[in-house]
């Protein structure tokens, strides 16, 4: 009897351990191919979803971004001695400026459009330089006749402070050919300018560098005995008179053109003197005359440049030399600078 009951014990044991196996030991591969397939359809389901919610509408358009990098920020970068560069390229509507420069990231230039002959206002642009010297802007293209003169600068005065702290509050700290002297006929102050001369009927797409200052300075530069050396040149339209002299920057010259026994008029220039004592007088050919003569003229002011007045005086008094002439002005006699040069076509 208790062979048979140990044998049922044994039985019952066994089934229950058996049991037991199969409830705890459940093959490996059995849901872990489950779960990997479901979490693989799971990732191409995020994937498909993110990429269409990414996806932007319409069609690709070429793009490039401007200057916001300074790694290719020119190795004199915020030095004094200011550098300005680049092109003028005509368009249907507009001229665009696309310029160089070792200017600070911030910096304001300014382009101005100008045409000899023509009173204009509006034709201008400002613009920040961005982190590699480089600014870009547009400005309206004139409907004139004559040559556009596009002016390129930069004038401390209207920069922040920061800015005023590198070159100047009046840009005193500015050196090198791109520099220019202005007044408030109190003060001077400095500014850095480049310019471009595009023909008025230049073609589509001609593109105009900015040309780079070379002054040729006298030895005698300011000295109160001033002299003229003229060359005439003339095209079509107009009569060029280009003047190298040893007058001080900013003086205003002019130039008049006297017919003998005719009565004229409109045949007038005016323009200030450049950093090395050159100037160029433009009028139009008087008409149905072979023979003028065209008159260089030097009248100082009593409201003028400080540096002017230190070296002329502002009657004129300080001025010597063969070209000196007395003329009475007003209630007043002044001394001027006159050439008087004989023209023959």
């Amino acid at each position: 009897m208790k062979k048979v009951i140990g044998i049922w014990l044994t039985a019952i044991l066994l089934i229950a351990a058996l049991t037991a196996c199969s409830q705890n030991a459940k093959p490996a591969d059995e849901k872990a191919p489950q779960k990997t397939e479901e979490a693989s359809s799971d990732t191409k389901t995020s994937d498909t979803s993110s990429s269409e919610a990414n996806k932007a509408p319409g069609e690709a358009v070429p793009f490039e971004v401007v200057g916001q990098s300074s790694e290719d920020a020119p190795t004199d970068r915020g030095q004094t001695e200011v550098r300005l560069g680049g092109n003028v390229t005509v368009e249907e509507k507009e001229l665009v400026i696309k310029g160089t420069s070792n200017l600070l990231p911030g910096a304001i230039v300014e382009a101005e459009v100008t045409s000899k002959g023509y009173n204009m206002w509006g034709y201008k642009a400002k613009t920040e330089v961005n982190g590699d010297g480089s600014f870009e802007m547009t400005v309206k293209k004139p409907d004139v006749k004559n040559t556009m003169d596009v002016e390129l600068s930069f004038d401390p005065y209207d920069q922040s402070d920061r800015l005023k702290k590198v070159y100047g509050d009046s840009g005193e700290k500015l050196a090198g050919p791109f520099v220019y002297q202005s007044s408030n006929f109190a003060e001077m102050a400095y500014y850095a300018a480049a310019y471009a001369h595009v023909a008025h009927d230049a073609p589509l797409k001609t593109a105009v560098a900015f040309e780079t200052p070379k002054w040729d300075r006298p030895s005698d530069y300011g000295d109160p005995t001033v002299w003229f050396k003229p060359t005439v040149t003339k095209d079509e339209k107009y009569l060029y008179v280009s003047v190298k002299s040893n007058l001080l920057e900013g003086a205003t010259v002019k130039g008049d053109v006297d017919i003998p026994g005719h009565i004229h008029y409109g045949y007038t220039d005016s323009t200030r003197v450049k950093p090395d004592g050159s100037f160029t007088l433009q009028i139009a050919h008087p008409k149905k005359v072979k023979e003028y003569y065209f008159l260089i003229r030097y009248e100082p002011e009593e409201v003028t440049w400080p540096t002017l007045k230190e070296a002329y005086g502002t009657k004129g008094e300080k001025l010597k030399g063969e070209l000196v002439k007395v003329k009475d002005k007003d209630d007043k006699t002044i001394n001027i600078v006159e050439m008087k040069i004989k023209i023959t076509e």
